[in-house]
């Protein structure tokens, strides 16, 4: 448990866990809330973005999810946080950072990477993730 909250303002009290055991329906809310709706659209498709993942981690203020995380690993060498959101109204208060420091605890041993658009690119350069433009990184683009 952790409590979030600038100066100025009530403190959160955000219960963070470590399931793949996600309420779907507050998870499209929240996917929505951020803009990702094409990743709610299919439900099924849903189901597998979370238990397809090595690690989910989740951010509950009472029994509502305000962040989520994942991250898809070998679990030895690499791995890819292919997913970090947070409602709007909870942004900027730390549940963004804790979500992906508890993706990589105690994994010091596996090299971490995502891919930020511009809106998260300063979030992860703040927290702590550095900008290799010396690594050849190739993509496939989606196509939906």
């Amino acid at each position: 448990m952790a409590s979030h909250a600038p100066p100025g303002v009530s403190v959160l009290t955000i219960v963070y866990r470590d399931t793949h055991d996600i309420d779907l329906d507050q998870l499209t809310v929240l996917f929505n809330a951020v803009g990702w709706q094409r990743r709610t659209a299919d439900r099924a498709r849903l189901t597998q973005l979370v238990g397809g993942s090595l690690w989910v981690v989740s951010a509950w203020e009472d029994d509502r999810l305000v962040g989520f995380g994942r991250a898809i690993s070998d679990g030895a060498a690499n791995a890819y946080i292919s997913t970090v959101a947070v409602l709007p109204d909870y942004q900027r208060r730390g549940i963004g950072r804790e979500l992906v420091r508890r993706l990589m605890d105690g994994r010091d041993g596996i090299q971490f990477v995502l891919h930020a658009n511009d809106t998260a690119y300063p979030f992860y350069l703040h927290i702590g993730l550095d900008f290799r433009p010396f690594d050849n990184v190739l993509v496939r683009p989606r196509k939906y």
